[in-house]
């Protein structure tokens, strides 16, 4: 096995323990010391990632990084209903990994959440995407741009994000934080675009 390789299977293994402790507990009780009682050298952890803000963050990329290129694989036209519906289907396959992502999305370590935001920048251009798409299907009121109603969409999502942090919904299991985030996502969506007159789009 060529040194590259064996780098990359290292890195593979690291990841998949971290993902597993951060996604299962969270940036603050996550531990590198837990990490490595799955089996892994510390001193290689701490060969390939310079500590655990590292490791936390190549965490959150991967999943992000996941994510999108499960969409983009899957979607065959960036429609807002087939969009929420492979998101869901990606974050209940991949369990831990939506846990993670969603700490990271509402409650990011405030240490890291500049590196955060911009790690996080293609999920959040794949949203503002299928969501000019869905513009396109409406027509706006003649005082609203397409500029302002892509800058209202993203301040929304950032008001959800803070407020379901601030919930915190500690008395739910990680794979139903997840289910309760993407349920009300999707409905605050639909508003968005549809209002809430009688005869808008209950899809």
């Amino acid at each position: 096995m060529r040194k590259e390789e064996k780098t990359e299977l290292t890195k593979s293994k690291i990841y998949a323990a971290a993902i597993r402790e951060f996604g299962t507990k969270g940036y603050a009780a996550g531990s590198i010391n837990h990490i490595c009682r799955s089996g892994i050298n510390k001193g290689l952890v701490y060969h390939n990632f310079r500590d655990k803000d590292a490791l936390y963050l190549e965490c959150v990329k991967k999943s992000c990084d996941d994510l999108v290129s499960f969409v983009n694989e899957n979607m065959k036209s960036p429609c807002f209903v087939e969009y929420m519906s492979l998101r869901m289907k990606f974050f209940t396959e991949q369990e831990q990994e939506a846990s993670l992502f969603l700490e990271a999305l509402t409650s990011p370590p405030a240490h890291l959440e500049e590196q955060i935001q911009v790690i996080c920048g293609k999920f959040e251009e794949l949203n503002k995407a299928v969501f000019e798409k869905e513009l396109e299907k409406i027509e706006l009121r003649s005082s609203v741009t397409r500029k302002e109603a892509l800058d209202y969409f993203s301040e929304v999502q950032k008001l959800y994000n803070f407020s379901f942090a601030k919930k915190s919904h500690t008395d739910l299991e990680p794979r139903e934080r997840v289910a309760l985030h993407e349920k009300n996502i999707k409905k605050i969506f639909n508003l968005m675009l549809y209002g809430i007159a009688e005869g808008g789009n209950e899809e």
